[in-house]
């Protein structure tokens, strides 16, 4: 996997919202905030890994359309210790918290939605150690 297109309705606020959250900040030589709204803004991890392309727009209805973040156990559970704040909603709309986690055997995952409404999702495959710090 490249990169995933993810459409919102206001990108300056999307912007800051995966910043804020996930860490992802603006990628490559198009640094601006908010480009025409037929560009789209570039999005990379810390560590300048490009993940995300964020489009102006409605965003697409229709099957599963899940955009997942790795995370290691430690930062996981960061994560979950940091729930719930205010910008970070469920699936449902309602707060994410940490006992909202699903546990799938191989992997642990939080969901939620950004603020033009994709989905989310936060997982990590070092299960042994999440279980064990959010028990």
């Amino acid at each position: 996997l490249d990169h995933v297109h993810l459409y919102a309705r206001d990108r300056p606020e999307a912007v800051t919202w995966y910043a804020d959250v996930l860490g992802l900040i603006p990628y490559g030589p198009w640094r601006e905030d908010n480009p025409p709204d037929d560009h789209p803004v570039f999005l990379a991890t810390a560590s300048g890994t490009f993940c995300l392309s964020l489009f102006v727009g409605e965003r697409p209805e229709g099957s599963d359309r899940t955009v997942a973040f790795h995370a290691e156990g430690s930062a996981f559970t960061a994560f979950a210790r940091a729930l719930p704040d205010p910008r970070i909603r469920g699936y449902d709309g309602g707060a994410l918290t940490p006992d909202r986690r699903h546990d799938y055997g191989m992997a642990i995952t939080l969901n939620m939605l950004d603020p033009a409404g994709n989905h989310i999702e936060l997982v990590t495959y070092d299960t042994a150690v999440v279980r064990e710090a959010l028990a």
